[in-house]
């Protein structure tokens, strides 16, 4: 423990010292290092995404489309825009925690309700429509099953086994393949570039927030519930059996643990919403986090840029959370 505060330390007077000179550099190198403890390129991937219908909805154009990952395994995707924008729009990655999948988050209801992902599966309450609710609001979603999860088989866990034999790991396969949806979105007229965000709850909490480390296309990401902390503290104080083999990357504690990969993103803009009793997540691998993290967004020049929500509650995205999470990219995109 002693020598992971002393890297965390070291890294921190390192950033301080960086920003004031070349802070995209510095960043530069964390997203290289972070491409390789998830044994993925640092480079963009290409796409070639195929668009199989579209229709009009609720004054909403709803596009169903796909494309392959690099492995030839087929990522499908919704993309959700008001009918009659014609400018271009700040484009956001939406994706779902481990028991939803792509049509639960563009269910015509939005709100707390009950959800069944299948006829195997037991319903559950959750928050359904919100990416839907998000091109209501002005932006243009893509909203993605992630691997493992839905009708994507097989499960994390496996898929996670299958990668890490082969040399890679389950985060590494799951954060490229929606960087390849981050690539479609750039090649669209109807989407500013230069404003494309990433949110998600649970499972697409952490893999919203390492899809914002891995990639500087991707301008402002809200994690919600997203076990975002600490590794360490979690791996020490938290139940381990918790989070799926996805969320474990080998080695990113010996690196410096999130905080220190958050840190050289500064000033980039980051929302974490971290309940305080979220098994996911302990208070206390958050309070770590604020703790390193802050500075580096103060020295950087912009602390506002760092909003980490730390209130009492469990593990659930809320109409609270949404609307936070909301209020956070409109400030920064609109």
């Amino acid at each position: 423990m002693r020598t992971h505060i002393f890297v965390l330390g070291f890294s921190f007077i390192l950033i301080s010292a960086v920003s004031a000179q070349d802070q995209g550099a510095f960043s530069g190198v964390a997203r290289r290092t972070f491409a390789d403890l998830l044994r993925v390129s640092a480079e963009p991937p290409g796409v070639e995404a195929i668009v199989h219908s579209s229709r009009e909805e609720e004054g909403l154009i709803i596009e169903d489309l796909s494309w392959k990952a690099g492995d030839g395994k087929v990522v499908p995707a919704f993309v959700i825009r008001g009918a009659h924008v014609n400018n271009q729009l700040p484009a956001i990655v939406c994706l779902h925690g481990s028991s939803a999948n792509r049509d639960a988050m563009v269910t015509k209801y939005f709100g707390r309700a009950e959800w069944q992902r299948s006829e195997q599966d037991q319903p559950h309450t959750r928050l359904l429509g919100w990416a839907r609710e998000l091109s209501r609001r002005g932006y243009l979603v893509l909203a993605l099953t992630q691997r493992g999860l839905g009708s994507r088989k097989p499960s994390s866990d496996i898929e996670g086994k299958i990668q890490l034999v082969n040399g890679r790991t389950a985060m590494g396969a799951i954060v490229d393949e929606i960087r390849q949806g981050v690539t479609y979105l750039q090649g669209r007229p109807d989407v500013d570039p230069q404003r494309i965000g990433a949110t998600g709850m649970s499972f697409g909490g952490i893999t919203a927030f390492y899809l914002w480390l891995l990639d500087d296309r991707v301008a402002a990401s809200a994690p919600i519930c997203g076990g975002v902390g600490s590794v360490d503290v979690f791996s020490r104080m938290g139940n381990v059996d918790y989070h799926g083999l996805y969320w474990w990357v080998p080695g990113i504690v010996e690196k410096g643990d999130q905080a220190w990969f958050a840190s050289a993103m500064a000033p980039k803009p980051l929302m974490v919403w971290a309940p305080t009793e979220d098994v996911g997540m302990p208070r206390e691998g958050v309070d770590l986090f604020v703790g390193i993290v802050k500075p580096a967004y103060r020295c950087a020049g912009k602390p506002g840029n760092l909003v980490v929500h730390q209130q009492p509650g469990v593990h659930r995205f809320t109409l609270e959370a949404f609307e936070a999470m909301v209020g956070f990219f409109d400030e920064h995109f609109k």
